[in-house]
């Protein structure tokens, strides 16, 4: 299992294109509440993205 990031990593980490993007989608990054439940689903991805990795890996 990956090490979970800090929420504030995951939100430095947006390019600011993706932030405006998430913007028009009506997603402030800068709103606390908003910015949890973007925070949250980019933690859910990254463990996916890891639970698949692995996955090839043992298949190698």
């Amino acid at each position: 299992m990956p090490r979970r990031r800090p929420a504030a990593q995951i939100l430095r980490e947006v390019p600011p294109r993706v932030r405006a993007g998430l913007l028009r989608l009506g997603l402030d990054p800068d709103d606390p509440a908003q910015a949890r439940l973007f925070v949250e689903g980019v933690r859910v991805a990254d463990e996916l993205i890891a639970e698949e990795a692995t996955r090839d890996a043992e298949r190698a």
